[in-house]
């Protein structure tokens, strides 16, 4: 049985974890043809070794010197264990697996998206070029390496970055699923006059054109809704001053983390969800909203122009501009039938995207890389 390594920086265990760890977790635990081995930092009280649904979980470093950790150790971990394969997760701060490893092993490069000038956005002007910088080596390290992403956006962004288009060969687009015996309606519930936004409450997520559109609406007299804002981050803080600024405290709640279960309660409950971000390797949380039978009102940015149909599933607007987002939220709020609509509709849309159906195409790639390597 071929021997996998997949190095993350967090396993699906971290209280960190994000969207690339669900990725990553989601489709290879499905992929029983490999021995995977899943190595990722150490977190407060975390094993060393472990072992989740048939994959190795291996942790070392911590979350500030894991990358290091990584560079030091790898051809090591390669050696001494033979594997076959090295997935290597081009997330942030990229791990350069191609230079460390001295023995001749194919490195398949998993991207979630490329951050590049959207950094600036999330963080000071010192690590934004330090990530910015990691980036633009890729295609140095990577140049002779197979890849796999989330999206078509993604792809682009990755042809551009090696200003050529002789990689295209070697992307293969697998965009992440959705267990529908989680994620579906409940009709059961009755829809309450709530919007959601669900996710990780960073700076780049631009969480506060939600907080600025409902100062709009509300300076228009429409004020019956509330808004639960799901999630923690470290943008929580300036964005809660913000909402108490605008006085919007009766509108606006945040709920901090919530168990899985209630986040798919607060999707059925929901008229609607609303996202922000400026780029997204793929708009997962819109996806998961849609199989609830939520219509969204999204930025229309790289990832997420993916994830909406405009006009059925729910509505674009334009990233940065909050008025054209009151209105797009406007119209969901008074208009009910074509709410209930674009979630019948949003139902349909997302059964064509399961998580046994990205593991198998991870699974084909793999066979192929393996093949021509």
């Amino acid at each position: 049985m071929p021997k996998i390594l997949l190095i993350n920086w967090r396993c699906p265990k971290n209280p960190l974890a994000g969207g690339a760890e669900i990725y990553a977790y989601e489709i290879f635990r499905r992929i029983k043809d490999y021995e995977i081995t899943y190595l990722a930092e150490r977190f407060p009280e975390s094993k060393e070794e472990e072992e989740m649904d048939g994959i190795k979980i291996l942790r070392l470093g911590n979350k500030w010197t894991f990358n290091f950790s990584v560079y030091k150790n790898i051809n090591e971990i390669v050696v001494k264990n033979n594997f076959d394969l090295v997935i290597d997760d081009l997330n942030k701060i990229p791990f350069y697996s191609p230079y460390f490893l001295k023995k001749k092993v194919p490195v398949l490069a998993l991207v979630m998206h490329l951050f590049r000038k959207a950094i600036f956005s999330e963080t000071n002007i010192f690590f934004g070029s330090y990530v910015y910088l990691t980036e633009s080596l890729i295609p140095l390290i990577y140049k002779n390496n197979y890849f796999s992403c989330l999206s078509q956006s993604t792809k682009e962004d990755l042809l551009k970055l090696f200003k050529s288009k002789e990689i295209e060969e070697r992307i293969c687009i697998i965009p992440p699923g959705i267990d529908l015996n989680k994620y579906k309606p409940d009709f059961s519930k009755k829809k309450e006059r709530i919007i959601c936004h669900v996710g990780r409450l960073k700076k780049y997520k631009s969480i506060h054109h939600l907080i600025l559109a409902v100062k709009v609406l509300k300076e228009k007299n429409i004020d019956n809704f509330k808004v639960l804002i799901v999630g923690e981050g470290d943008d929580k803080e300036r964005l809660m001053k913000l909402v108490k600024k605008l006085n919007l405290t009766k509108i606006i709640e945040f709920t901090g983390y919530v168990s899985e279960e209630e986040k798919i309660d607060i999707y059925q409950r929901s008229l609607f969800l609303v996202e922000n971000s400026i780029k997204e390797g793929w708009g997962l949380i819109v996806m998961e909203a849609n199989a609830c039978g939520t219509p969204v009102v999204s930025a229309k940015t790289p990832g997420l122009k993916e994830t909406v149909i405009d006009g059925e599933t729910g509505f674009f607007y334009s990233y940065g501009d909050i008025n054209d987002l009151a209105e797009k939220m406007k119209i969901l709020l008074e208009k009910d039938n074509l709410r209930e609509e674009m979630g019948k509709k949003a139902i349909n849309w997302a059964k064509n995207f399961t998580w046994e159906k990205s593991a198998n195409l991870m699974k084909d790639w793999i066979e192929r890389v393996l093949k021509y390597e």
